[in-house]
């Protein structure tokens, strides 16, 4: 026998799919244009590797926190930390502080987990590079657009 739902939790909850296609049509783009205003000439495959290198030297901020989960929680660990970057990110800007969130740095998770001496179990998810922004620098120039929302969600009621 099906119980009913409680009225909060209907209001509370809609579920939807995301569009994965257009966020890595998205993430292309935006890579194009982050190197476009670094100046890097499209198709230059040195320059992008140099750039793409910059993200171990954390951009050049003097900070990083690591980001990780106990691996056993699988993507509720991921959503959690998803959480908290979003967060950490708004409280950093909060205080006058720039900060860049790198996934590039979870390529590395063997080699952080050593580092900083986490246990085997933990799952590296991201790290946060801050700092306070160097503001004259070009890519603190550069701008994404925002997808509008019915390109990214597809909202189904039931």
């Amino acid at each position: 026998m099906r119980r009913p739902v409680p009225a909060w939790l209907r209001i509370a909850t809609c579920r939807f799919r995301a569009h994965i296609s257009a966020s890595i049509s998205r993430a292309v783009a935006k890579a194009a244009s982050s190197y476009n205003t670094l100046g890097i000439p499209r198709g230059d495959k040195a320059a992008y590797a140099k750039q793409a290198l910059e993200n171990y030297n954390f951009f050049g901020a003097p900070h990083v926190a690591i980001i990780h989960t106990n691996e056993a929680l699988g993507v509720y660990g991921a959503v959690d930390c998803g959480a908290y970057v979003s967060n950490f990110m708004l409280a950093a800007q909060a205080l006058g502080l720039g900060t860049i969130a790198q996934a590039s740095l979870a390529r590395q998770s063997g080699l952080i987990r050593r580092h900083f001496h986490l246990a085997d179990d933990r799952r590296v998810v991201c790290g946060i590079s801050f700092g306070f922004a160097d503001n004259a620098h070009r890519i603190n120039s550069y701008h994404t657009s925002r997808a509008i929302v019915a390109d990214t969600a597809t909202f189904v009621e039931e």
